[in-house]
């Protein structure tokens, strides 16, 4: 079984988060990626999940989903404490020319997480989407397992209808699941963030995300009504009496409309919604046919 997640659900979760994310995470895509990493095998991985992510971006809020390095040097010292002992320390290494900055990042992040050294790799590879991924080894695994070319491409992790895949692939990545299943995010915090970086606001996260999660349905993995897998576009044309005798009428009829609607990879209401108009046409369409009278 699996947890299906609702418009209403996500944005409780997420309440100032663009609705293009909102729609991510609910569409039938979406849901088949977190299903497949086993995010939504239960409220507690999925609680998990949700509260780093609302951490990391602000709630899917952070400009282009991508880490802010215009950082002060006073800020520098807050969030490494163990490279800067003070603001003068920051400004001495980096000095306060504009651009400061990309200089201090490919510094901090160079030489590591796949980065190469003496290369703009530490501020190429910032932090991005909702898992924060960072780093040209992380951007090279994520992207793999999403099937997204993130590292040559590290802007697509930015789009809102590739969060559902990010998230996925880097909870896959990093081996989360077992270490969520205990109920105590403290343990998920270094592999996912390298450190415990907020880690106050990741567990205020959790607590207020677990009590909406455990509210969701369960459904049965991988059902082809919830979850359709994406498949091509099926064609649009409307079916003549002779088509649509030829697929069976009636039920036959409804459910040949039905199986075309799941391969479109359509929600499980609109694949609902589909047979039904689908028999009622049929029906009537062979009703017509039969009063029809011969030439």
């Amino acid at each position: 079984m699996t947890l299906l997640l609702t418009s209403a659900a996500v944005r409780q979760i997420f309440p100032k988060a663009p609705q293009a994310v909102i729609d991510a995470f609910c569409s039938s895509e979406g849901q088949r990626r977190l299903q497949s990493a086993g995010i939504t095998d239960n409220a507690v991985r999925l609680a998990v999940a949700m509260a780093h992510c609302h951490h990391e971006t602000g709630g899917f809020t952070i400009p282009n989903l991508t880490e802010n390095i215009n950082y002060s040097a006073d800020r520098m010292v807050v969030v490494w404490p163990n490279r800067f002992k003070s603001a003068a320390a920051v400004r001495a290494k980096f000095g306060t020319a504009p651009g400061w900055q990309k200089k201090a990042f490919d510094d901090i992040y160079g030489n590591r997480m796949g980065n190469r050294p003496g290369t703009s790799d530490g501020s190429s590879f910032i932090g991005r989407a909702g898992p924060q991924v960072t780093g040209r080894d992380g951007y090279r695994e994520v992207g793999k397992r999403a099937g997204l070319p993130l590292e040559a491409q590290p802007e697509l992790a930015c789009l809102p209808e590739n969060q559902p895949a990010v998230l996925a692939a880097f909870w896959t990545w990093k081996g989360m699941g077992p270490l969520a299943d205990a109920g105590q995010i403290d343990a998920t915090v270094r592999p996912w963030n390298g450190g415990t970086n907020g880690l106050a606001d990741r567990k205020t996260q959790y607590a207020r995300i677990l009590p909406i999660v455990r509210k969701l349905a369960e459904v049965p993995e991988l059902a082809d009504a919830a979850l359709p897998k994406p498949r091509p576009a099926v064609p649009s044309a409307s079916p003549t009496p002779s088509s649509a005798k030829e697929a069976g009428g009636g039920v036959a009829g409804a459910v040949a409309g039905g199986a075309a609607a799941a391969q479109a990879g359509l929600p499980w209401y609109v694949i609902v919604g589909a047979v039904i108009a689908t028999a009622i046409i049929s029906y009537a369409l062979m009703r017509a046919l039969r009063r029809k009278p011969a030439n």
